[in-house]
Formats: structure tokens, sequence, C-alpha cells
């Protein structure tokens, strides 16, 4: 019976920890306070913080993926590091920035 029940419980963490990346969720829960909702930065903590414009094309093509990367890894300034999230998140959160660009 502990067999089955450690079996089990084991399957469930692993469908968890499995579970696919929302990648808007993610960036709206670290992300948007500061860049806002759209990516532009325009509430009040992005304009107390001086909070990037992630739909500005020319700060998109100034910045490599590499160098967004170290910025969400080390938090520049007033931000947040978020080198705890997985290199998936990361990644995603990345994906995420480089679309407000598209717009």
């Amino acid at each position: 019976m502990k067999t089955i029940l450690l079996s089990l419980c084991m399957l469930v963490g692993m469908n968890v920890a499995h579970a696919a990346i929302e990648p808007y969720a993610l960036y709206q829960d670290k992300c948007a306070k500061c860049h806002g909702a759209s990516g532009q930065a325009d509430n009040l903590r992005g304009y107390l913080y001086f909070a990037r414009d992630f739909t500005n094309k020319e700060w998109q093509a100034k910045h490599s993926d590499e160098e967004i990367l170290a910025k969400i890894n080390k938090g520049p300034r007033i931000m947040p590091s978020y080198a705890d999230l997985t290199d998936e998140e990361k990644a995603a959160l990345i994906r995420v920035i480089r679309q407000f660009g598209r717009k």
C-alpha cells in the first residue's frame, strides 16, 4: 500500500513539474508591475523606476537575447533578480518581450 501511495505521489509531482509554461501569465506575474501589461512601461511604477518600454523598436534592435537574459538574472538597478527561474521560464519571458517589439 505504501508503495502504491508513494508511486501515485511521484506521478502527480512529475505532472506538476512538467506542466506547460504560460509565457504571458509568467510575464504578468514577474514583469508587468513595472513594464506594464502591454510592455510599454506605461504605469506608475514604470514611470517611477524608468522601466524599459519593450515596444520600442530601437531598444529591441540594440539588445540581444543574451543581454535580456543577463538583466533577468542580475536585476539591473532597482529591478529584482529572477535568477531562480528555470531556463525555460527565462526563455519564455524573452519570447514575450520580443513579441512586444513586433507590435
